[in-house]
């Protein structure tokens, strides 16, 4: 038995699987771990289970942001053979590859066909189709949600993104949106346009946010919550 852990157990607390260790420190502590963003809590000699379960509970914000940290940080990837998959709008697609020097991609039905040398080079043409299909879902989105906003960005642009869904410069009026929405439900795109164009209103997360918000997309805490838990 080790020195510094005295016990180690995997328990259920506030419904979610975690590892507990017990150990002869002063304070609770709770990580988020890579690359699945499980959890592990260490504990100090004595502390009963309840303590143990109000002080996760106390941290479920923290704990749903830091899960979708770690695991936009390190996704899960399936690597992009020929008879494998990739995931467009919320569903699965078979992968269909082929060699060539110059990487490209496109949507055949429900087959994504992709040329590249390696994983590489077919991982960044999936990424080149990833925004084209968003630039044609937006269009629309825009042309509704700018009208019942009353703001319009200057310009949307499209990037990887390790730890948030999208970024709104409220000086320039510039709306960047993760690449990979394009992996999600279209549900995900609509949230989180609406999201960063209220910004163009309200700079912060607070009760200005939260009205404007609520008279435009009232489910919008549902499609939140859904959205911090995709890896």
């Amino acid at each position: 038995m080790s020195a510094r852990t005295v016990s180690t157990a995997v328990l259920r607390l506030d419904g979610r699987l975690m590892e507990v260790s017990y150990k002869p420190i002063k304070n609770l502590r709770l990580r988020v771990l890579p690359p699945d963003g499980r959890l592990a809590v260490s504990v100090p000699l004595g502390v009963p289970l309840e303590r143990i379960e109000d002080f996760v509970i106390a941290n479920r914000a923290w704990i749903a942001r830091s899960q979708t940290t770690v695991r936009m940080a390190a996704p899960a990837q399936e690597p992009l053979t020929d008879g494998g998959r990739a995931r467009l709008w919320g569903r699965w697609h078979e992968v269909s590859v082929a060699g060539g020097s110059k990487a490209s991609a496109r949507r055949d039905g429900g087959v994504l066909r992709l040329v590249g040398k390696d994983d590489a080079a077919r991982r960044r043409a999936l990424d080149g189709l990833y925004r084209r299909e968003l630039a044609l879902a937006l269009e629309p989105l825009l042309d509704r949600w700018c009208a019942r906003v009353g703001r319009s960005p200057s310009s949307v642009r499209w990037r990887r993104m390790t730890s948030r869904w999208g970024t709104c410069n409220t000086r320039t009026a510039v709306v960047t949106l993760n690449v990979a929405l394009a992996e999600l439900e279209p549900w995900a795109l609509e949230y989180v346009l609406v999201h960063e164009l209220v910004h163009l209103h309200e700079r912060g997360h607070g009760a200005g946010f939260t009205r404007w918000m609520d008279a435009l997309l009232p489910e919008w805490r549902v499609r939140r919550r859904a959205l911090r838990g995709r890896p």
